[in-house]
């Protein structure tokens, strides 16, 4: 399979870095706006003679469908807000397509109590006719959150008669030696549209709602060595699509990050005052996004020394509750990753690993037929037993906890 990874940042370089390593992968484009910046993630690569850099702009579907020729997937680790002209430029390229995110921006004007029919996963999955059609598949939402924690949730739920909750919980009990600033383990501006500038989506009742960010947390007991941690509600990709999809009558399904009080309270003043935005306004004369001048401060996931600095564990986790039988129980998995170990490993954070390591083994799933549905779809709605299985022996390693519960 020939692979074009489209964006080089600390996500994408993974990619490639571990794409790289495996025989059914026979080459690979790392692709960027800027060409140097692809360059270097593909001197990153542990094979690098599978690798070549080339200049791409996501944001111009001929310019895209022009490099995409010849290739057999495109992996899309851009900004979510370009997801739709990349998949049109791979669709009308007859090039497979996946992505580890979706553009939740699109729902900006949404505002908490509001009747929600659409999300914004749904400008996406309505182009199944036209994918399979084509004989191409659009595989959404491929990373660990969402992602991996997708096919978790399938895996336990495929284990019961009914399913009541499908809670998605990101913990991270990490520090940088030397460093109080503050820094994103991922995309500065994703975590701002998502923490700060949306309303958080939620499936309650059947049915989508939304909530303002930040306004609901409690402490969630992660494995150890992480232990307890304050998590908040906040937007995500999860909550569009398991509970739908997963179905057996799940009446909740919310996603909760792990923040310090610190942060969240500076991400609320940062909304108050307008700092999230990215609607350009004018400042003498100039005109800027407030949330361009603040990820502009901010050091980049991919760039930044910082990475070497970071000592604790990161934890991508899903705990689904539900009933078989007569019996009412939590199916409780997860992923564990070092960031000192996922340095010394591949030169990136844990978040960046986590992120990069499900994308790379679905891609080599897909290279070897074990993928092989056509359309649009996430991965909730594949079978989970073989990508488990593949998750374990290919670097991603997952536990699981079941305990009994009373009713209800």
């Amino acid at each position: 399979m020939k692979v074009l990874i489209l964006g080089s940042g600390a996500v994408g370089t993974v990619i490639g870095n571990i794409l790289s390593r495996h025989e059914e992968i026979e080459q690979i484009a790392m692709a960027d706006l800027d060409l140097e910046k692809a360059r270097k993630a593909a001197r990153k690569a542990a094979n690098k003679k599978k690798v070549t850099a080339i200049a791409m702009n996501a944001n111009n579907v001929d310019d895209m469908k022009k490099g995409m020729k010849g290739y057999d997937m495109v992996i899309n680790a851009t900004l979510p807000r370009f997801f739709l002209k990349v998949m049109r430029a791979c669709l009308e390229s007859g090039v497979n397509y996946m992505d580890m995110a979706t553009d939740l921006g699109v729902a900006r004007h949404e505002k908490a109590g509001q009747k929600i029919e659409k999300v914004p996963i749904d400008l996406q999955l309505e182009q199944d006719d036209a994918w399979k059609e084509a004989g191409l598949s659009a595989m959404l939402c491929w990373g660990a959150e969402p992602g991996a924690v997708n096919v978790f949730a399938r895996y336990a739920a495929d284990q019961m008669d009914s399913v009541e909750k499908i809670l998605v919980r990101d913990g991270d009990n990490s520090y940088i030696e030397g460093y109080d600033g503050f820094v994103s383990y991922w995309s500065p501006d994703t975590l701002i549209e998502e923490c700060a500038d949306l309303d958080a989506l939620v499936w309650t009742n059947g049915r989508f709602e939304r909530i303002p960010s930040l306004s609901k947390s409690e402490i969630w007991e992660f494995p150890p060595p992480i232990g307890k941690l304050k998590v908040w509600c906040v937007d995500h990709e999860e909550t569009e699509t398991l509970g739908r999809f997963i179905g057996k009558g799940c009446k909740e399904c919310n996603f909760y990050l792990a923040l310090s009080d610190e942060v969240a309270d500076m991400l609320r003043m940062m909304k108050k005052m307008g700092f999230v935005s990215p609607v350009p306004i004018d400042v003498k004369g100039v005109k800027v996004a407030p949330r361009d001048v603040v990820t502009a401060l901010m050091p980049s996931p991919a760039e930044m020394d910082l990475n070497a600095k970071i000592r604790g564990m990161g934890c991508a986790s899903v705990m689904v509750i539900g009933k078989r039988g007569n019996k009412r129980y939590s199916h409780y998995i997860y992923n564990i990753a070092d960031h000192e170990k996922c340095w010394q490993t591949y030169g990136a954070n844990a978040t960046a690993v986590q992120t990069a390591t499900p994308t790379a083994i679905a891609t080599v799933l897909k290279a070897r037929g074990v993928i092989d549905r056509k359309g649009v779809f996430p991965p909730e709605m594949l079978d989970p037993g073989p990508i488990m299985e593949a998750f374990k022996k290919m670097g991603f390693p997952w536990q699981e906890e079941k305990k009994e519960l009373s009713e209800g």
